[in-house]
């Protein structure tokens, strides 16, 4: 499902993900039993409780029955039990084959009402299939399956749709999810403290700006350092920045880290260097939906080259991210310019298409999988211990250089 909630409003149940920058909808489950495409995130309509009345609940104890075994043994084995020393690996085989043939899904609400965890996260995102999120909404649903649990992903901006974080929040509430992962950007709109009032066992991705708030957070600042110190022992001299602008936190820590990168090697700190592309409009790749292309705004890209390297003379870019760097690849060849001979070119991300380029692109690696993992082990101590200390709700990600052909 790509990026794409069903035209139900219902939550999904990922069960997998793939790495393509987008959700698969291979094996996943909605509480329809099956999503669809809609490219848009939609509240409910009276259409699917009238679907959902049509299919008969499958209980634990027809499970039970069928395997022979008791009500207890078969929850031990489905809902997310740690174990029980009496139940055999056939026993627990067959209690699974006859759940999964009767398409048994555990009830999560009665659960939740008895007091007991649901072993469910919500995972609010603003599109699960921007390349930005992409990969952590995939290792956020590894991770979570590795304690016992699963994701229920809400996305949050439809294409022509509303904003609908309110509306998730109240939904995931309503199907008493252990704890919400929020991983929208911060210049969507969505009312975070919401989220925790509603939710109290809320992880967010990177810093949501609220005092005491829980989350993890890529040092984009070194990132950018990182890239520097590469380029200067490449033998780059004149380094040059291109931002999508400096209105974003993410986006001055960025700059901060390249000004410090230049005076760190001792080189001249030029803010002239640091290309801003607020004025070109948004800059992120956009799919047309009748040519069925992908576009990125190459206004931007062109006017970087001209203020960095026409009249900056720089040997170097560190490009926004990934798509701006490899747009650079292009537009510079168009003007003659050979990477990295004459311009060298880092990206941001390490988005699989960085192999791709010609020259394959070096990059910045957030590690979104390390960070998936802190995320949940935070969430897991929110569980756990109801409070976490105020000098440990804060985890910092430090990222990572990847060296290929561009520099």
């Amino acid at each position: 499902n790509t990026g794409a909630l069903s035209n139900t409003g219902a939550l999904s149940n990922t069960g997998a993900l793939s790495n393509t920058g987008a959700l698969s909808n291979t094996g996943a489950l909605s509480n329809t039993g099956a999503l669809s495409n809609t490219g848009a995130n939609t509240k409910p309509h009276s259409s699917t409780k009238a679907v959902e009345e049509t299919l008969p609940r499958v209980r634990l104890i027809d499970i039970a029955q069928l395997a022979g075994v008791s009500r207890s043994v078969a929850g031990q084995v489905l809902n997310g039990g740690k174990g029980n020393s009496r139940v055999g690996k056939a026993t627990a085989e067959r209690v699974q084959k006859i759940a999964q043939k009767m398409r048994y899904r555990p009830n999560l609400a009665a659960r939740h009402l008895r007091g007991k965890r649901t072993q469910a996260f919500g995972v609010l995102v603003s599109s699960a299939g921007d390349p930005l999120r992409s990969f952590l909404v995939q290792y956020l649903d590894m991770e979570a399956v590795k304690v016992g649990c699963h994701t229920m992903i809400g996305n949050t901006i439809g294409s022509g749709e509303p904003n609908h974080f309110g509306y998730y929040i109240g939904e995931l509430a309503h199907r008493g999810v252990d704890g919400v992962f929020c991983a929208v950007h911060d210049w969507f709109e969505g009312d975070r403290r919401e989220l925790i009032r509603q939710h109290p066992n809320t992880v967010f991705y990177e810093n949501p700006g609220l005092p005491g708030a829980c989350y993890v957070q890529v040092d984009r600042s070194q990132a950018v350092q990182l890239a520097v110190g590469h380029l200067v022992e490449r033998g780059k001299r004149r380094i040059g920045l291109a931002l999508s602008g400096l209105a974003k936190p993410s986006c001055r820590a960025r700059k901060q880290g390249f000004l410090d990168g230049l005076s760190a090697h001792g080189l001249a700190v030029d803010e002239t260097l640091v290309f801003s592309g607020e004025s070109y409009g948004p800059t992120y790749t956009r799919h047309d939906e009748v040519s069925l292309t992908w576009d990125y705004p190459l206004a931007a890209v062109d006017a970087s080259i001209d203020w960095l390297v026409r009249d900056g003379g720089v040997d170097a870019i560190i490009a926004h991210d990934d798509f701006w760097a490899a747009s650079l690849l292009k537009r510079l060849r168009v003007r003659g310019l050979a990477v990295p001979q004459d311009v060298a070119v880092v990206g941001y991300l390490n988005h699989y298409l960085a192999d791709w380029t010609d020259p394959a692109l070096t990059t910045l690696d957030l590690q979104h999988e390390l960070a998936a993992r802190r995320m949940v082990e935070l969430m897991e101590r929110l569980i756990r211990e109801e409070t976490v200390p105020e000098s440990q709700r804060v985890v910092t990600i430090e990222p990572r250089l990847i060296v290929r052909e561009s520099t």
